[in-house]
């Protein structure tokens, strides 16, 4: 029969662990609903973003082009992968690492050289411990309340880069925030940059509004426009990216620490049972050997 006080002892630890994981747990829940308030707030300023960008193009008359647009041969791959700083968030920054793992070995078996920045303490942490050397790591992007400024020098690095020739292509490995228990990993090309593609947004993009469906005089002229948007609308697209990601992160955190917090609520019941049957067991003993000794001594 198990020690009654070592039974003890691991139930008032579960007990102590399940205090720890429940207040984690509601700290997420809260962190989660400014982080998700924070990526729908987001979209409508990128839906309108491309739709300016696209009606710019449709009724300039003109054939529009930015060098951050330019695709060309490529030799150089850069890899920026968002993940948390922090850890007990289930397997959400290991699914991270893990794609940008599997990129990197299919943009190598193309011949291309692979270079890596991280964008939170664990991914510089996964890709250092695969092998590849981390060329920047940055921390607190993800996880907090990210204003536009943080990344705004991040985001002009990399476009720097690109149009210097130090990168050809340019990945963003991130969480897509679907829905509160729903997250995806995604690698997304960032540059070069196409009006074609998608705004990040955590629901499908809506129609834009008819009201603006209509000739507009543009001051100043579409190329100066066109010019100054397409690098804002990388930018932005780096700064979507990181809001999903911490939104996906807090959730992420929130379910693991639900289910910790569940597991120790079994493990308790277990011991607790364990222990009263453990207890029973030794007063039926004491009680057999006093009934014992008395009759011993009749």
């Amino acid at each position: 029969m198990a020690n009654l006080k070592d039974i003890r002892k691991r139930r008032k630890g579960a007990q102590n662990t399940k205090k720890i994981t429940r207040t984690m747990e509601l700290v997420a829940s809260a962190k989660f609903r400014k982080a998700q308030d924070a990526a729908v707030a987001a979209r409508p300023y990128a839906e309108e973003l491309q739709a300016l960008i696209q009606r710019i193009v449709e009724r300039s008359g003109k054939s529009l082009s930015h060098p951050l647009m330019k695709a060309r041969p490529v030799k150089t791959v850069l890899i920026a992968v968002a993940t948390s700083d922090r850890g007990l968030a289930g397997a959400f920054n290991t699914n991270l690492v893990n794609v940008a793992l599997r990129l990197a070995k299919e943009q190598e078996a193309l011949g291309r050289k692979v270079r890596f920045i991280s964008l939170g303490k664990k991914a510089a942490s996964g890709i250092a411990f695969a092998g590849y050397p981390v060329e920047a790591a940055h921390s607190k992007l993800v996880g907090g309340a990210l204003k536009f400024g943080q990344m705004e020098k991040l985001a002009n690095g990399l476009i720097k880069d690109f149009i210097d020739g130090t990168v050809d292509l340019v990945y963003v490995v991130f969480s897509r925030f679907l829905t509160q228990t729903r997250q995806e990993p995604a690698a997304t090309a960032m540059l070069p940059a196409g009006v074609a593609s998608k705004p990040t947004a955590t629901t499908d993009a809506k129609p834009v509004n008819a009201a603006l469906q209509g000739d507009f005089i543009y001051e100043p002229e579409p190329e100066e426009l066109f010019a100054a948007l397409i690098p804002q609308m990388v930018r932005f697209f780096l700064f979507s990216a990181l809001l999903q990601t911490t939104a996906s992160e807090h959730a992420a955190r929130r379910i693991a620490m639900k289910n910790a917090t569940d597991a120790a609520t079994d493990m308790i019941k277990a011991l607790t049972t364990a222990y009263n049957r453990g207890r029973q067991g030794k007063i039926t003993q004491e009680i057999a050997e006093i009934t014992g000794a008395v009759e011993a001594m009749a």
